[in-house]
């Protein structure tokens, strides 16, 4: 019994590390990375790797549905704030940057439906949030939650491309412009040009 849980902690241990591994990389180096890169910087072998991830797909899948789980975590601690729907789009830019290029990986495969699905309790996420904010006067009157989440995907490509400086500050420049259609607060980055 005892060694059964053993076997079972260090699987969760494991894939816990596969996942940070990936984020990691993925961030750093694209999607494209080999898989055995993966399992070499979380320091397990390639058929661990692959007992928990099959694909490179599924690896993006189950991380891109742990961030979603984290988006309604971020949502619910903000719910209170005027300034919640601000913050939590920050939060989810930050999110794409640590993860660029995954969506690519996702969206070259057959999941529409998985993907609708998570879109869906992102925009729910958001739907509280931007109404107090609204109220507030920190978002601008016309914009509602589609707006929110279509700036997501407007986001996506710029982020993606590039490398280092250029990159950094062509997230800083997408930021500004997204923030100054959304909400009539102004961004970190605009404070920088």
């Amino acid at each position: 019994m005892e060694s059964e849980l053993k076997v079972r902690r260090d699987a969760a241990r494991n894939r816990m590390r596969l996942l940070d591994a990936a984020r990691e990389i993925f961030a750093r180096d694209g999607h494209d990375v080999p898989l055995e890169e993966v399992a070499r910087a979380a320091s397990v072998s390639r058929t661990t790797l692959y007992r928990h991830f099959t694909t490179r797909e599924e690896l993006a899948a189950t991380i891109f549905e742990e961030n979603v789980v984290r988006i309604e975590q971020r949502a619910a601690e903000l719910r209170e704030c005027p300034r919640g729907v601000v913050d939590l789009f920050d939060f989810v830019l930050d999110m794409q940057l640590d993860c660029r290029s995954m969506s690519h990986v996702l969206f070259a495969t057959n999941t529409i439906e998985w993907f609708s699905v998570l879109s869906g309790r992102t925009a729910d996420a958001f739907g509280p949030l931007l109404e107090r904010g609204r109220v507030a006067g920190v978002v601008r009157p016309a914009v509602d939650v589609y707006d929110v989440m279509m700036a997501f995907r407007m986001a996506e490509g710029p982020i993606a491309d590039g490398d280092g400086l250029g990159r950094t500050r062509t997230t800083d420049r997408v930021r500004a412009m997204l923030h100054r259609g959304l909400f009539t607060t102004t961004s970190s980055s605009d404070s920088a040009d």
